[in-house]
């Protein structure tokens, strides 16, 4: 996904909750499991000190509460990447922030990392999308 997508700040502010929240259960389908393991390793090679990795668990794109890539609009407290087949935009995401040093870098999250989330005014922007 290009950086001027619509749903992009929604993917990096995805991957960047997912990457700085311990104890997190990401579900992926089957077919991802694979390479969502890989996610993992990815997390415990950059993030040494991290005490607890995510878990992985069958379901759709997701950690319960955080964000949700594709399906149906969840609660506002879920970030919400609209859309099919973004799994490997996310990963991407995740690793490109990883190997920038986040979450314990100083800028280097991104482009609105250190303004604070608002999903709700996201959300009225990509319903032009949709």
């Amino acid at each position: 996904m290009d950086m001027d997508d619509l749903r992009w700040p929604s993917l990096r502010e995805a991957a960047r909750r997912f990457l700085r929240t311990e104890k997190s259960v990401l579900a992926v389908p089957a077919y991802d499991r694979f390479s969502a393991i890989g996610l993992v390793q990815s997390i415990a090679d950059n993030i040494p000190e991290r005490l607890s990795l995510p878990s992985i668990t069958d379901g759709l794109h997701g950690v319960k509460g955080l964000f949700q890539l594709g399906g149906r609009e969840p609660s506002l407290e879920t970030c919400w990447v609209p859309g099919n087949h973004i799994w490997n935009d996310f990963m991407a995401n995740c690793v490109e922030l990883l190997q920038a040093g986040y979450p314990g870098c100083e800028g280097c999250a991104g482009p609105g990392a250190d303004e604070e989330w608002d999903e709700a005014a996201r959300r009225v922007k990509l319903s032009k999308w949709i």
